[in-house]
């Protein structure tokens, strides 16, 4: 499966599907497609969709609901295909309505990807002073806390 930033990857096989396995992809280079497993579904905004709009979407109980009753397969490896997802009916918002969706939308997933990337960014810096704290290495004890 093709991806590429915008994108929304679905699980597609149980019990990843119920868990809520969803994924926005806004991590790759400009321009770059990601390939990976055939496990779950690609969500690719059409014209006028914005991109947050479809992951949405995929998070709404309604929509997983949907699909966990579409699954087939045996009891252990049930999976819901592509075909199904995209028989699920919702009402279309007008352009208008669905412009200022993603803008505001847009704003909320560029502060969500910030967080995320400071969150890796302080992960890296406990990892790296954290062991020096506790051999010693760096010594803290005159500091004023």
């Amino acid at each position: 499966m093709r991806f590429t930033n915008g994108d929304t990857i679905l699980a597609r096989i149980t019990p990843c599907l119920e868990n809520g396995k969803t994924a926005y992809i806004n991590f790759l280079d400009d321009k770059e497609i990601a390939f990976g497993s055939t496990e779950y579904i690609v969500l690719s905004p059409k014209e006028n969709v914005p991109p947050e709009y479809l992951y949405c979407l995929a998070r709404y109980p309604s929509f997983v609901d949907y699909a966990v009753k579409n699954m087939n397969g045996s009891s252990g490896r049930q999976r819901v295909s592509a075909d199904t997802i995209g028989q699920f009916i919702i009402n279309c918002p007008n352009k208008d309505a669905l412009m200022n969706f993603g803008n505001v939308a847009f704003a909320l997933f560029m502060k969500m990807r910030s967080n995320s990337l400071e969150n890796i960014r302080l992960a890296s810096l406990r990892d790296a002073l954290l062991p020096k704290l506790i051999s010693g290495e760096i010594d803290v004890s005159s500091l004023d806390i």
